[in-house]
């Protein structure tokens, strides 16, 4: 069973290797240039509860927002105010990459569309229409991701728990 944990801390290490950390945030593009500031703030490289939580409803948020191509920028600037974990904040900019964003977009869009015109929010401007469709749609996406996320982080917190007790008592050590 020690095999097991080995391959379980094995798996988490390959899922955060390309996300920024304390010890290589220097070495990213944008990032560098807050080096200073966030390198001494603990709550941005910290895996507790509250800035977890809170790096996953404004990550969230962040990512489906019609903001593509300052994401990043934008994440390190709410994770450093709002004290929020900047590796999950920059690892949720990723729902939208090049390959995602069009559909992402065009979801939100006719999500906020929707919106608007089921509460008659309609300015009859087409173009602010438009804006206010895709913050309103990815308000909406943003908060259902989050829930979503939200539980598995729940979740992945008890399995955590229970695989720290097991291992504590020495069920890993006897042979099955």
């Amino acid at each position: 069973m020690e095999h097991q944990w080995r391959l379980r801390r094995r798996r988490i290490r390959r899922w955060l290797k390309p996300l920024p950390r304390k010890a290589n945030v220097a070495s990213y593009p944008i990032v560098k240039w807050f080096y200073r500031f966030i390198h001494k703030k603990p709550e941005l490289w910290s895996f507790k509860n509250a800035p977890v939580v809170r790096a996953i409803y404004l990550g969230c948020l962040l990512a489906y927002l019609p903001s593509y191509g300052a994401q990043i920028l934008l994440a390190c600037l709410v994770a450093f105010f709002a004290r929020a974990n900047l590796t999950v904040m920059v690892a949720l900019q990723m729902i939208t990459n090049p390959l995602s964003a069009a559909p992402i977009y065009i979801a939100t869009y006719a999500i906020g569309n929707q919106l608007i015109s089921s509460f008659h929010l309609s300015s009859n401007n087409l173009i602010f229409d438009g804006a206010l469709a895709l913050i309103y749609g990815g308000l909406i996406l943003g908060l259902m991701t989050a829930f979503i996320l939200h539980g598995l982080w729940i979740f992945g917190r008890y399995e955590a728990a229970q695989f720290r007790q097991k291992r504590q008592s020495g069920q890993f050590n006897q042979k099955s």
